[in-house]
């Protein structure tokens, strides 16, 4: 289990890191102190006191093996791809409204994104501009799935799609997403 440090929960909790060392030194916040006189807080402990306080929950703590985000509507590549994330111990979150999934996304960007190519409230080149115009979206991997195999991929390709996989390829689907979490880690 990892170990933190007090800066990286102050950073996330956005607290100075002075009141994270008065908790540790109060006891509210257990902390291991190194040979060299540094505090660390085990993921456990953080996640625990979290979850009693109505803090925000570090991605490190949540999930350790990444996130992955799903637009589009279910499919069986989506239930594959939330069934084989769940055993590698990625959090998986599915958005059937592309556009609350791209709200979602610009407040906490997650390691992958996986876009239906089918979806129905917005173009599919659309939804991959607007995760590419902002900072924190622009170097998300983004695989789009379930792409009618005569479909024109070239503009895809161009907006930074990093995986295109065409209708029926569940197993490519999960493939693509689960090699792009393995890159990152």
């Amino acid at each position: 289990m990892p170990l933190l440090r007090p800066s990286e929960l102050a950073r996330i909790w956005e607290l100075h890191p002075k009141t994270v060392y008065l908790w540790i030194r109060e006891g509210k916040l257990p902390a291991i102190k190194t040979p060299g006189a540094q505090y660390r807080i085990r993921a456990g402990d953080a996640r625990a006191y979290c979850e009693k306080n109505g803090l925000p929950m570090p991605r490190v703590i949540a999930s350790p093996a990444g996130s992955v985000v799903v637009l589009g509507k279910p499919s069986v590549s989506q239930r594959a791809l939330a069934k084989a994330c769940k055993a590698r111990g990625t959090g998986v979150v599915s958005w059937p409204s592309v556009l609350e999934g791209l709200l979602a996304i610009a407040v906490e960007p997650p390691d992958v994104v996986a876009i239906d190519a089918e979806i129905a409230d917005v173009k599919v080149t659309d939804a991959v501009r607007a995760l590419r115009k902002t900072a924190r979206t622009a170097k998300v991997p983004l695989v789009v799935y379930d792409v009618a195999p005569r479909a024109g991929t070239t503009t895809l390709t161009k907006l930074g799609a990093s995986s295109i996989v065409t209708r029926g390829k569940t197993d490519d689907v999960v493939r693509a997403v689960v090699e792009l979490l393995e890159t990152l880690s």
